[in-house]
């Protein structure tokens, strides 16, 4: 089950970074939890799917061009899947460019992801599933 899990996420971000918002919306829980509370000074819980898009829309919506990359998935057990991310874009205010790496840890419930753990550095993602001291 765990490279299913993997390929899950795999899928869901390949459909996000080629701009298919809705196959990547697909790929959720009607009750998924994006927890970004330790990525943003300002990160909060979002619950549901709805949450989701409207976080997304924000998001996307400061940006003149945004691309976001999975550069690697692993697999961290208990149907949760460590992925570690690169964006880059340019912001439509004052033009600021954005090049940055983090993480996240996914857990994926019967084929769909279920909870989102969104960490600022790669490396406290792979900490906080027992891959890295």
């Amino acid at each position: 089950m765990s490279q299913e899990n993997v390929e899950v996420v795999r899928a869901m971000w390949a459909a996000y970074a080629r701009g298919d918002f809705e196959a990547s919306l697909e790929a959720y829980t009607e009750d998924t939890v994006w927890d970004d509370t330790r990525y943003r000074p300002d990160g909060a819980v979002h619950l549901g799917r709805d949450a989701l898009v409207d976080l997304v829309r924000s998001w996307r919506g400061a940006w003149e061009n945004y691309e976001v990359e999975a550069e690697q998935l692993l697999d961290a057990g208990d149907d949760r899947v460590v992925v570690l991310l690169r964006e880059t874009g340019r912001g439509k205010r004052g033009g600021v460019e954005l090049t940055n790496r983090w993480g996240q840890v996914t857990t994926v419930r019967d084929g769909k992801i279920a909870h989102t753990l969104v960490y600022r550095v790669p490396e406290e993602a792979l900490k906080a599933v027992g891959l890295s001291e």
